[in-house]
């Protein structure tokens, strides 16, 4: 069955039944794992394909050969962004938030995350670098980066 998506909480659909999440566990694999070891420590991975870096970090390679996991060094370059005026409830916000498509320089992939920078210095082809939450704060997670920063 599906449910239509939503975007306003007012909008919400409840339906009365019961899911057995306890049932399914996520694995992250041993490149996940690596992966999320790294966060904690305040490191992103990607994974080295021949002569390209795939970011983020996964066991195997488009063409099904085992990669090498390496660590990814700054600085990271804005490909795609978006500004956002607006909360999902349509009300203003305080200040404007960036979320933008990074990737490393010289690499190939990415992630989304926010941006933090002025909105009149955004721009393609920025060079940003992850700011991570503090140590005690981190779970492994790509939430362990707080936001990407504009380099000098």
């Amino acid at each position: 069955m599906s449910v239509p998506k939503k975007f306003r909480l007012e909008d919400t659909i409840h339906v009365k039944g019961k899911i057995e999440v306890e049932k399914y566990v996520y694995t992250p694999g041993v490149a996940g794992l690596k992966l999320a070891e790294a966060l904690i420590d305040g490191r992103m991975l990607g994974i080295r394909c021949g002569d390209k870096i795939l970011v983020p970090a996964k066991l195997y390679c488009p063409d099904f050969t085992q990669g090498e996991i390496v660590e990814v060094k700054d600085p990271w370059i804005v490909e795609a962004y978006t500004v956002i005026y607006e909360d999902m409830y349509g009300r203003r916000l305080e200040k404007p938030q960036i979320i933008a498509l990074v990737r490393p320089e010289n690499s190939l992939g990415g992630i989304i995350h926010y941006v933090k920078t002025d909105i009149e210095k955004i721009r393609l082809g920025l060079r940003v670098k992850p700011v991570f939450k503090p140590r005690e704060e981190r779970r492994g997670l790509i939430t362990d980066i707080e936001y990407f920063e504009q380099l000098e």
